[in-house]
């Protein structure tokens, strides 16, 4: 299955904060040109470049074949990720999964100590979800 080009780019630079208004501008497109090319999966290479080198992110985590056609190309993305920042990124998604996973879970034990009239673990959860602020 061949990723989505223009949704990958469009997520980094939505994480990144970068605003989409002086992206746009950088790149001399417009704000409704830069929202259609999130929409093209076969977004080209040269303009994931581009970005990345105005938001300081190789894009070639998220995309293996853009480093070799860089180098066809004769440019490649700014070598802003490193080896850290790979594993770093990596560490990212682990965390954040199993956050989510996490909070799916107490959602079920909730669910289950209402349905079941189970007090006890309802209070449980309660006072845990309260003394960890989540």
């Amino acid at each position: 299955m061949t990723k989505h080009r223009g949704e990958i780019v469009e997520s980094v630079i939505r994480k990144s904060g970068f605003s989409l208004k002086k992206l746009s501008e950088r790149l001399g497109i417009s704000r409704n040109t830069l929202y259609n090319r999130f929409k093209e999966p076969e977004l080209s290479y040269e303009f994931i470049i581009a970005v990345g080198n105005i938001i300081h992110y190789n894009f070639a985590l998220e995309l293996p074949g853009l480093q070799a056609e860089a180098n066809e190309m004769g440019e490649g993305p700014v070598g802003y990720a490193d080896r850290d920042t790979v594993e770093l990124v990596k560490l990212e998604r682990k965390y954040t999964n199993l956050l989510e996973r996490y909070n799916r879970l107490l959602g079920i034990l909730v669910r289950l100590s209402n349905t079941n009239e189970l007090q006890v673990i309802r209070n449980e959860i309660l006072q845990f979800l309260e003394n960890n602020d989540l």
